[in-house]
């Protein structure tokens, strides 16, 4: 049987948080600070708590932005790195059963004895 969800209407006003049946108070602490922080709330407080002119913002922003891009090159970076690596590892194991240049190494190995046994013995 499937869990009945009840609606809490008093929650959809702002960050509220009414307890459940059988949830206990770290729960409800736990609930209310997701609500809070998913608000952003905390956030806006803390950029409102003191006056910034609109080209700090700008400028602190902008800063931002480019952070996040050498971020984002980096990852790229690591990725790129990560599959040359696993390309040579392929290639690696790919060689190490590849029989077919054993073969011919082999052949011409065999090749070479058959040759120096017939100088070798007279006859």
């Amino acid at each position: 049987m499937a869990r009945q969800r009840t609606y809490f209407p008093e929650e959809r006003n702002g960050i509220c948080v009414v307890r459940r049946e059988g949830e206990g108070d770290e729960e409800i602490i736990k609930r209310f600070r997701k609500k809070f922080s998913k608000s952003g709330l905390a956030k806006e407080l803390r950029e409102r708590m003191y006056f910034e002119k609109p080209s700090d913002k700008k400028r602190r922003r902008k800063a931002q932005c480019i952070r996040n891009i050498e971020k984002e090159e980096e990852k790229l970076r690591d990725l790129k790195e990560k599959a040359k690596k696993a390309k040579l590892k392929r290639q690696r194991k790919e060689r190490k059963y590849d029989t077919s240049s054993v073969r011919q190494n082999y052949s011409a190995i065999n090749e070479t004895n058959t040759n120096t046994r017939g100088n070798n013995y007279p006859g």
